[in-house]
């Protein structure tokens, strides 16, 4: 009796740190993800797409970039929202993005101030 007792005990110890391990992971993997360094890109505003919610700048080395936004991106240096930049192609903007896969996704876009 006492072996089944042992056997049990370890049975438990097993499956407890065979459920343990991954949540822990998890959660590691998790902060990691929100830890990552946000980019920057300045260019010019070229194209602004509401419905695919995705905004586009031509930069000094690459003759376009595209990015996501959510409703979350800040849009500064303007009254405007990230939907209201349609009406401002052609002005440069600062955006402030982080990756997510293969994706650009933009948490502040700046408005730059216009030359005088």
């Amino acid at each position: 009796m006492p072996a089944i007792k042992r056997a049990l005990v370890v049975l438990a110890a097993v499956l407890l740190t065979a459920v343990a391990i991954p949540s822990f992971a998890q959660e590691s993997g998790g902060g990691r993800a929100q830890q990552q360094a946000a980019s920057v890109a300045n260019g010019e505003l070229v194209k602004i797409d509401t419905s695919a919610k995705t905004i586009v700048i031509k930069t000094a080395s690459d003759p376009q970039m595209q990015f996501s936004y959510t409703e979350d991106t800040r849009v500064t240096g303007s009254d405007k929202d990230v939907a209201g930049l349609a009406t401002m192609t052609g002005t440069s903007v600062t955006v402030h993005f982080t990756k997510k896969g293969q994706a650009n996704v933009a948490t502040e876009i700046e408005i730059q101030p216009k030359k005088s």
